[in-house]
Parts: structure tokens; C-alpha cells; sequence
């Protein structure tokens, strides 16, 4: 089985180019496209309510358990949604019970609870994201969500025949996804999770890891210049804190830790060939400048945590069960297929058909 990390904590590249424009960039992207089917949803549930504070309790209570029991979503937002014994801290905030009213567009009520049903919309591996990174992005894009569903109603598109159309797909999905979900939800136990958790971590091979902290200069005597000044006796987080021009600069050029791949390979050479305590005795030169290099620490990279990994192994065990399931299923019934054109389909032949023969042939 083929497990994908998902981590709270990008891996430091060289530089220091970080890249939070990109992943909120990639962030608004998905969930743009998670809108559509919530715009649905958002529309039924106005047209079932008025008003929040008229909706039932058992309502809010249901919400707020369809988001704690579904295995795609994060920690955070789980237990923020579905806990309400313990309201759990994130990033200093307490998150209390309840479904208070988040914004409002129009004098119309955004809930958390629509929030969270939006972070449920999301793709798993942007719902593993801390609730702080994810939370804002939800939000905003459920008010636009609003916004789009106000003006669409405005357009009077409700009995459109191809709204129609969509909106019966849609429920079909959702009766379907629902129905699926519940038929795999007793099939993997945590137990199972454990075990591929276990065989899982005993394959991977250790990977080689430095702490390094770096003085990054423009030129070839800026860098000689500061090596001078460490190898006379000063500290190299304080010339790191007055030289480099990278971000890490003012933190004393700290990268944190990182395997050899993660860097560009002049850097990553230069850092593995050292021991610990070490610092170039030149300078080493990127595409990004010249480098002055300090290796704090070596270490063998811990290996992924059950809680890191166990998102995307309950997944992908879920989804063996399903493929499983769904070949019983196939058992159980008579399946007839046919050509594209409704022709009778021969043994082992393709579902599109036969291609025509070739003039003359």
C-alpha cells in the first residue's frame, strides 16, 4: 500500500523561499472547487430554515455529528464539531460547544457548523491541515458561496430544466456516497489501522537528517569576510543575525532539520560532509548566493507518527474493503453489456465497439 504523509510542517528549501502564497493558493483553489455541491446544500438548508434560532435543536446536534464521524476530517475540526464534553485549545483559541453564528451575508446566518460542512467538502489532504491554516480559507469561501447562491437565486434558475437535472445527480451522489460510506464504516477497525501502520513504518528505510543553520551573502568575500569573523571566536548566530539576507537571518540562520534531497545538491553535499559543530571552511555557492554553513545537529528522521499516518491508512483500507465489497456485490447480480451502439458484445471485446474496416478491406 502506497501511503502519502501529510504533515503540519513544510520542510524548510533553500533559501529559505517559503512558499504560504502557494499553498494558499492551492488552498483557495480546492476550495473553490468543493462549492458547488455545498451551494446545494446551502440552498436546501435555507429553504428547510428561516432562521437559525427557529431550527431545531436535534438539527445543529446532527450536523455537528455527521462532521465528528466522518474519518476524513482533521482532528481539529472533528473534535471542535463533535465534542462537545471538552472544548479543545487551538493555537490559544478555545474552541466552546455550540453552533454560533460565524458571519453573516445579507442578514442571512453563516453558522460553524456550514463551515465545517465546507472543510468536509475539501480534499482529505487539505482537511488534515491545521485548524488555524484551514478555518479562515473555509470561511471565506463559504460567504462566497453565499454570495454566488444569493445571485442565482435572483436569476430565478430554480425550475430551470438543467438545474433540475444537476441538483437530481447531486442527490444521487450524496444518497449513494452516504450509503457506501456506512457499508465500509464497521469493515476497518483501529485495529487493522495499527497493524498497517506497523508493517508500514518496519519497511521504511532510516533517512539521514542535518540541522543546519546558514549565513546567505551576495558575494564570495562577503562570505569569506564572515567565516573569518566565526573562525575568530564570534558566534555564528550573532554574524547570521547581522549579515545573512535570507528570512532565517534574524533567528540566527536556523533551517531546521532536513534530508539531503530536500536541498539544492552544492548545499546538500557540502552539509552531509560535515560533522556536527561543523562550519564551511569556504564558501559554498548555490544559485541563490554564497553560503555559510553551520551543521547543529545529525539525526536519523523520526519516523511518521500513528496520528500523522492514520488518515490516509484508514482511506486507503477503506477503499480495499470497498473494491472488495463491491466484487461480492458483482456476484450477486446479472450484468448484461453491450456496444456503444447497443449491439450485442462479444466475449472479452472492447464496450466501445470494433473499428470499422479500412476502404478495400
Amino acid at each position: 500500500m502506497n501511503f502519502k504523509i501529510t504533515t503540519k510542517k513544510d520542510v524548510f528549501k533553500m533559501a529559505d523561499k517559503k512558499n504560504n502564497k502557494g499553498l494558499l493558493g492551492v488552498l483557495a483553489v480546492a476550495v473553490i472547487a468543493a462549492g458547488g455541491v455545498m451551494a446545494y446544500m446551502s440552498q436546501s438548508a435555507d429553504k428547510n430554515s428561516t432562521n437559525k434560532n427557529q431550527a431545531p435543536a436535534q438539527q445543529e446536534t446532527s450536523a455537528e455529528a455527521s462532521v465528528s464521524e466522518s474519518a476524513n476530517n482533521s482532528a481539529e475540526v472533528a473534535t471542535a464539531a463533535g465534542d462537545e464534553k471538552q472544548a479543545p485549545v487551538e493555537a490559544g483559541i478555545v474552541v466552546e460547544p455550540g453552533n454560533p453564528v460565524v458571519a453573516t451575508v445579507d442578514g442571512k446566518d453563516i453558522t460553524r457548523v456550514d463551515v465545517y460542512r465546507y472543510i468536509k467538502s475539501m480534499p482529505q489532504n487539505l482537511q488534515q491541515l491545521p485548524a488555524q491554516t484551514i478555518y479562515p480559507l473555509a470561511l471565506e469561501q463559504t460567504i462566497n458561496t453565499r454570495i454566488v447562491q444569493n445571485k442565482a437565486e435572483s436569476a430565478a434558475l430554480n425550475d430551470d430544466p438543467e438545474v433540475q437535472t444537476q441538483i437530481e445527480m447531486a442527490k444521487q451522489q450524496i444518497v449513494r456516497n452516504i450509503y457506501l460510506q456506512r457499508a465500509v464504516a464497521d469493515k476497518v477497525s483501529e485495529g487493522d489501522i495499527k497493524k498497517a501502520y506497523d508493517d508500514f513504518v518496519a519497511k521504511q528505510s532510516a533517512v539521514k537528517q542535518r540541522r543546519a543553520s546558514h549565513i546567505l551573502l551576495n558575494t564570495e568575500e562577503e562570505a569569506k569576510a564572515a567565516i573569518d569573523r566565526i573562525t575568530g571566536g564570534e558566534d555564528f548566530a550573532v554574524v547570521a543575525k547581522e549579515l545573512s539576507t535570507g528570512p532565517t537571518g534574524p533567528k540566527g540562520g536556523d533551517l531546521g532539520y532536513f534530508a539531503k534531497t530536500d536541498m539544492v545538491p552544492e548545499f546538500a553535499e557540502a552539509a552531509f560532509s560535515m560533522n556536527k559543530g561543523g562550519v564551511s571552511a569556504a564558501p559554498v555557492k548555490t544559485q541563490f548566493g554564497y553560503h555559510v554553513i553551520k551543521v547543529t545537529d545529525i539525526r536519523d528522521q523520526p519516523k511518521p507518527s500513528f496520528d500523522e499516518m492514520k488518515p490516509s491508512i484508514e482511506a486507503e483500507l477503506r477503499r480495499g474493503a470497498l473494491e472488495k465489497m463491491m466484487a461480492e456485490w458483482r456476484k450477486d447480480v446479472k450484468v448484461d453489456q453491450f456496444d456503444i451502439n447497443g449491439k450485442p458484445l462479444a466475449e472479452g471485446a472492447s464496450p466501445f465497439g470494433t473499428p470499422a474496416p479500412a476502404a478495400g478491406e
